[in-house]
């Protein structure tokens, strides 16, 4: 009797073939099946009336913005500037708005242009509050008597005189501009 269920038996290798092409078969077939399933969903009313925020690009034309002897007083002047550059642009100001900034400081010819930086850092503040353009923007600062503005030489002045360099962002299509300059 022990003989009828294998037990004493000589093992052959093709006995336990079968079964492994056996169970790859229902492996796979678990597999198959489960990544069959199909799931549909369509979006709600209230996910296709959200719109997602605009997605803007950083413009590499820059230009200059003298900055007013007293900006704390004079911060329309600086929204003056930047919205003619927006409307020589062909641009509306729900499509840009400033997205750096870089204030140079004027430094006098006994100075470094570590003096005329340290004098930009401190009208970042007056500059923020001056204008409602410049209160979320990166800005940064420099010392310089004379920079390089797309490709044009643009005067800083001496101690106490500063010129902004303005980026814009831009949301819309795909901006083709030379940025090499």
């Amino acid at each position: 009797m022990a003989r009828r269920f294998g037990l004493g038996r000589r093992p052959q290798q093709e006995d336990g073939a079968g079964w492994i092409y056996a169970d790859l078969f229902l492996a796979l077939m678990v597999v198959g099946l489960g990544s069959a399933v199909i799931t549909a969903s369509s979006p709600s009313n209230s996910a296709s009336q959200t719109t997602a925020p605009p997605i803007f690009q950083l413009s590499c034309v820059e230009f200059p913005v003298k900055v007013p002897a007293n900006p704390a007083t004079n911060g329309a002047r600086i929204d003056v500037a930047i919205n003619q550059e927006l409307a020589k642009r062909g641009w509306s100001p729900a499509q840009a708005k400033p997205g750096l900034v870089i204030v140079m400081g004027g430094f006098n010819s006994n100075e470094s242009p570590g003096d005329g930086d340290g004098r930009a850092k401190s009208v970042l503040p007056a500059l923020r509050r001056s204008s409602p353009l410049l209160t979320s923007v990166e800005m940064r600062t420099a010392g310089a008597r004379s920079a390089r503005v797309d490709g044009v030489n643009v005067v800083v002045g001496g101690a106490g005189t500063f010129t902004m360099v303005v980026y814009l962002l831009f949301s819309g299509p795909q901006l083709s501009e030379d940025c090499t300059r």
